[in-house]
């Protein structure tokens, strides 16, 4: 994700920016035919391609997890991360 990423407070989801950075060490290895990905297309000589999406990730609640967990018939054990309590809501590690 990144710091501008949007998120709805209402649906809980947040638009998540994800990004990939491939590449290829023997570009003779890549196929040459009407076939092969848009990806390795766009490559550079060096062998080397990024792709970059915003993608919708729905945010769970501590409550959400465990209402889920129980009617699937598990127990909740333990918290961790930002799960924790006490860890901050402003804590940007977790």
């Amino acid at each position: 994700g990144e710091e501008g990423d949007e998120f709805d407070p209402v649906t809980q989801v947040r638009q998540f920016t994800v990004g990939l950075e491939l590449k290829v060490n023997n570009l003779e290895d890549i196929p040459k035919d009407e076939e092969t990905s848009p990806l390795f297309l766009q490559m550079a000589e060096d062998g080397r391609t990024s792709v970059r999406e915003v993608v919708p990730m729905r945010l769970f609640t501590l409550q959400e997890i465990d209402a889920l967990g129980r009617c699937a018939g598990f127990e909740f054990v333990a918290k961790y991360g930002a799960l924790m309590e006490g860890v901050s809501i402003e804590d940007e590690d977790e």
